[in-house]
């Protein structure tokens, strides 16, 4: 019988498995969810327990599908949102009771601009600055702020490292993680910068856990899948447990399509969830301001990874259903799903008329690009005093064009710092968006959107790791081309097309008047001290 490859993806707030075939084919799916806490302004942590719990409950429900599935997976890997988990001694390092700070916690913002000042090289490599998603900055701030929770870690992982460690008993660390959330530049002889983590109060990190090992590169055996995890999940002991990877590079291999050194340069990836990944490859090292990376190696060995994005996309839309007074006042899938219908049913009929004096320039949680300042903030013009349904509509479609709107501001500014994108490929939940694929299609500029045949981009992408990993294709380039699914390239409408430049336009001069308010108000608090 054909050998099939497990996948677990860990998104914000779900665990998703999948079964495919070593042609990329689903075979079966299941996810589950789990508690995100968020216990302060700022903060949002889980307990890594329930993350466990949930990836066990996701992997079991998915293989018990069909009779049979669990004794034919030959390999498995891990993806993960760019979270980090603390092993400890006594009770929970972090607040609520945690030992994971979730990718979005802001609460280190502080550090993250000290940091940005120390002026280490490894910053050229961060966009010039440093997010406060970036572990760095969490590790001071617990460090400096809860010192005796500090004194009881032992060690810290990238969550998608501490799933396969939990898999597999064996303590180590991915390079597709380490490259793009360390102070670690694969490319140098010495990839550590010691000399920052050592300014920072951190030089002690490196050495905890396994950090300080040689990190796994994509494709490789991070371990083997241990007797007593294998009987509870319902798999062989000893399937070989690939090295992980962070959610959005799993989105990538998904949809980027075959012939993978041939679209550098040209594609990127456009990975939406909670938040949006935009994701390039390269075989050339090319620092871009406000952009994170290049990372030398992180997915394929010879390409470089860049990653631009925005930290509160598909979180923004959840915050409209669940907060405007007009609307259902709660998020749902199938919220999304009737609200974009009734948008796009208006916009038929309607026209760009549709919520024209509505407009968002969209960083509720920072602008991760093309400025890389976790300081700054949404700016929203035209609310009026209507809170009515009609209001609700017009201000999800508004936010909604808005994050499309920003998408393209990105574009331009990889465009111009040597890219040259022409294709976008979509992933992730805004692929099931009607509202979000017509948007992408059109509010991009000279772009095309490719849509990919899968029901599960990321994890397919993850099974093509794990298809490496247990030897059944030889290595990622060729699994990538073996098990990308068919492609669909859509080309901008042009009627709506020449709308969205037009909002575009609005869209700069808001985006100009916003960062100019913003230096203003510094300068204001700083009067105030």
């Amino acid at each position: 019988m054909t050998a099939l490859l497990l996948a677990v993806d860990v998104g914000t707030t779900a665990a998703r498995a999948g079964v495919f075939t070593p042609d990329g084919q689903l075979v079966a799916t299941d996810a589950q969810e789990f508690e995100l806490l968020r216990p302060d302004d700022g903060h949002a942590v889980y307990r890594s327990d329930t993350i466990w719990n949930a990836v066990c409950a996701a992997i079991r429900f998915c293989l018990s599908r069909e009779p049979g599935l669990g004794a034919r997976v030959a390999g498995l890997a891990f993806d993960a949102t760019a979270s980090l988990v603390l092993s400890y001694d006594g009770p929970p390092p972090l607040d609520g009771g945690a030992d994971t700070f979730c990718w979005m916690d802001h609460r280190a913002e502080a550090e993250a601009t000290e940091i940005a000042a120390s002026g280490d090289r490894w910053l050229g490599y961060m966009g010039g600055a440093v997010s406060p998603e970036n572990h760095l900055p969490k590790l001071m701030w617990l460090k400096r702020r809860a010192p005796d929770a500090w004194s009881r870690v032992t060690a810290v992982r990238d969550l998608c490292d501490e799933l396969a460690r939990r898999a597999t008993g064996h303590d180590g660390h991915a390079l597709a993680a380490l490259a793009a959330k360390w102070p670690y530049l694969p490319q140098d002889e010495d990839p550590w910068r010691h000399d920052l983590l050592g300014q920072l109060g951190l030089d002690d990190v490196w050495a905890m856990g396994g950090l300080a090992g040689d990190p796994y590169p994509l494709g490789a055996v991070h371990g083997r899948l241990q007797p007593a995890a294998a009987e509870f999940l319902g798999l062989h002991p000893g399937i070989p447990v690939g090295a992980g990877m962070i959610d959005a590079q799993a989105g990538l291999l998904g949809v980027i399509g075959r012939n993978v050194r041939a679209r550098a340069d040209r594609s990127l990836t456009l990975i939406g969830g909670t938040s949006t990944c935009l994701m390039a490859l390269s075989p050339t090292e090319r620092a871009i301001p406000g952009v994170w990376g290049p990372f030398h190696g992180a997915l394929f060995p010879g390409l470089w990874l860049t990653e631009a994005g925005q930290s509160f996309s598909g979180a923004a839309l959840d915050a409209v259903l669940a907060c405007h007074s007009g609307g259902p006042m709660f998020a749902s899938a199938d919220l999304h799903a009737s609200t974009a219908a009734e948008i796009l049913t208006l916009l038929d009929r309607e026209g760009p008329a549709f919520a024209a004096g509505l407009h968002v320039v969209p960083d509720w949680l920072g602008n991760r690009a093309p400025l890389n300042d976790g300081s700054l903030r949404a700016l929203v013009t035209g609310i009026g005093d209507d809170h009515g349904y009609r209001a609700f509509l017009e201000t999800y479609y508004a936010t909604a064009r808005g994050l499309a709107l920003q998408t393209r501001h990105i574009i331009e500014h990889l465009d111009a710092n040597g890219f040259a994108i022409d294709r976008v490929a979509l992933a992730g939940g805004h692929a099931r968006s009607p509202l979000l694929e017509r948007l992408y299609r059109d509010a991009l500029g000279p772009t095309n959107l490719v849509l990919s045949r899968t029901a599960e981009p990321v994890l397919l992408g993850t099974a093509m790791a794990a298809a490496v990993a247990a030897g059944i294709h030889p290595d990622l380039f060729a699994a990538v081309d073996l098990m990308a699914p068919a492609q669909t390239r859509l080309s901008p409408d042009p009627f709506w097309r020449r709308a969205h430049d037009a909002a575009y336009g609005i869209y700069l001069r808001l985006y100009e008047a916003r960062n100019g308010a913003a230096h203003d108000a510094m300068v204001l608090a700083a009067m105030t001290r």
